[in-house]
């Protein structure tokens, strides 16, 4: 039975929630999501929390629709509005870099376990990949060559992200040798 709420919880009181979700996934992993820990984070009692939310299922849904909007279709729309392929492309990758890589692995493994977090992780993948994509269609103009420079990308993404020895600088160059190999391929200068 949902909670009956006196009042309405602010948006900034929500938001806390939501970004300590976040922060405790990165630090300790989806296993370690409960509420003790999310409630610590955001330095908030339980009562709080059940104030901003009406039970933990409402709360872990609207953590994963947090995420995919905050940490991806917000980024993808900034990146997409830059008309400039080459200029999006290095929009793109600093995206890449300052994702939460701690956050994200937490979420794909969490997808493993919750059916509704695959479902938003998967369309997460699929809007970045098509992102990517585009912006190397307008590069190269071949969609073909475009879909493996960007699956390429989403590659190492990943990967940078469920793996154990990360190196930011590795994870740049791998971005930036698939961007000069596009350049390449149509015959353009090198960044």
């Amino acid at each position: 039975m949902p909670v009956e709420r006196k009042s309405a919880p602010t948006p900034q009181a929500r938001r806390r929630f939501l970004d300590a979700g976040l922060a405790v996934l990165g630090r300790h992993g989806h296993a370690d999501l409960k509420l003790a820990a999310v409630c610590a984070r955001a330095g908030a009692t339980t009562g709080s929390f059940y104030h901003a939310f009406a039970s933990w299922g409402e709360y872990t849904s609207e953590l994963i629709a947090f995420w995919r909007e905050d940490q991806s279709l917000r980024l993808i729309v900034e990146a997409t509005a830059i008309a400039d392929p080459r200029a999006r492309l290095e929009r793109l990758v600093e995206i890449g870099l300052s994702l939460d890589a701690d956050s994200e692995a937490a979420i794909r493994v969490w997808a493993a376990h919750d059916p509704e977090v695959l479902t938003h992780l998967a369309e997460v993948d699929a809007i970045r990949l098509a992102a990517i994509r585009e912006t190397y269609v307008a590069i190269v103009g071949d969609e073909a060559r475009a879909d493996e420079f960007a699956r390429i990308a989403m590659y190492l993404l990943v990967g940078y992200q469920s793996g154990t020895l990360r190196s930011d600088a590795a994870l740049e160059l791998g971005y930036r040798t698939v961007i000069d190999a596009a350049l390449a391929a149509v015959g353009a200068p090198p960044r």
